[in-house]
């Protein structure tokens, strides 16, 4: 229920919410700082004050811009998505039936699927097209309460296509209006022009694209893939020590298939 004032005065606050359940996030983190039968009061956009109902000074209540009565609801902080994938194209849809057939992941990865199979139609995609794309998965986590997202890029693995995809996940930020954390997945997968030369892939990245990445601005990190259909710890650290002399954050996809030393 939404109730407006009448009152010429200033509000003390734009808005209050009232008959909620509010995670603070304060205190002790196995209760996330609940508060029951609480409310929160707005002004300008920001919180202004939150706490008991029965604290909240009868004059602010009624003098408030608008009240809302959410009769129960949750109010959390904005939730944070630290790993996605959302900018890309194409599908895998026929790799779910060879799954269920008892295909491994490593057997489709090692067959030209899996990862290099979205590669092919990330790389054939314009950055409108990713954009369109990209833009129904990231309003479907903005829809449950996501504020703050991490994309990684990964699915070039050529400094044009990485580009793009960082390109895309900017313009999504701006679209969609969420903070954005942007991700350079350098070391995603062996491309198929550098088939089972990884250490020559490596080298290109840290000699030539990822320079460019930094000098570009789109990418706060760096991230690879370290695992044995991807890349040693040797080569991750090449890369990463690569990523740290341009000021760049590391980040790491290890273990997910064996104990790779990752």
């Amino acid at each position: 229920m939404t109730q407006e004032t009448d009152s010429n005065r200033t509000p003390a606050f734009d808005s209050i919410w009232t008959g909620v359940n509010l995670a603070t996030m304060t205190g002790p983190t196995s209760d996330y700082g609940i508060l029951r039968d609480a409310a929160l009061a707005v002004r300008d956009g920001r919180i202004a004050w939150l706490g008991p109902v029965t604290a909240l000074d009868a004059a602010q209540h009624d003098e408030a811009g608008t009240v809302f009565d959410l009769d129960g609801a949750w109010i959390t902080p904005g939730l944070i998505d630290c790993h996605t994938h959302v900018v890309f194209a194409g599908n895998r849809v026929g790799e779910f039936e060879q799954r269920q057939k008892g295909a491994t992941y490593e057997e489709i990865a090692r067959r030209g699927g899996g990862i290099n199979a979205t590669v092919r139609a990330t790389r054939a995609a314009s950055e409108r097209e990713l954009i369109d794309a990209a833009l129904p998965r990231i309003r479907d986590l903005l829809a449950s309460g996501v504020t703050t997202v991490e994309i990684k890029s990964g699915y070039g693995l050529e400094l044009e296509t990485e580009l793009r995809m960082l390109r895309a996940a900017h313009a999504l930020a701006d679209i969609a209006g969420f903070h954005l954390a942007p991700t350079y997945l350098a070391a995603h997968s062996v491309p198929p022009e550098f088939s089972d030369n990884a250490d020559a892939f490596i080298e290109r990245i840290c000699g030539e694209d990822l320079p460019a990445v930094a000098a570009s601005g789109l990418a706060s990190a760096v991230d690879a893939y370290c695992e044995e259909i991807a890349f040693t710890p040797n080569q991750v650290e090449r890369l990463f020590a690569t990523a740290r002399e341009f000021g760049l954050r590391v980040k790491l996809h290890a273990d997910q298939l064996s104990d790779s030393g990752g």
